[in-house]
């Protein structure tokens, strides 16, 4: 089972709870920060859609667990990373 962040609207928690992959667009990474904390705590995996600009790596590459990107060039501490396709293809 999977759930896109953006379309949580209600307690993030308690949305969480239960899910395999929590999915984020790249425009929603800056509002994820908790949701990557609740993520690690409760083993919900991340799962990030990343295309259309530069995959800047930081302190979030190890809460993620899957990548889509345009370039994969130099990241690194990311499970799976991927060039193609739509993110819930790679969904395991």
């Amino acid at each position: 089972m999977y759930r896109w962040f953006h379309e949580i609207t209600g307690d993030l928690r308690t949305e969480m709870k239960g899910l395999r992959w929590l999915l984020i667009r790249k425009q929603d990474l800056e509002k994820a920060t908790a949701a990557w904390m609740f993520a690690e705590l409760d083993g919900t995996l991340i799962g990030v859609e990343h295309r259309g600009s530069k995959f800047i790596s930081g302190i979030h590459n190890r809460a993620i667990h899957l990548l889509l990107v345009d370039n994969d060039e130099g990241i690194t501490g990311i499970t799976k990373v991927v060039k193609d396709g739509e993110l819930i293809d790679h969904l395991w």
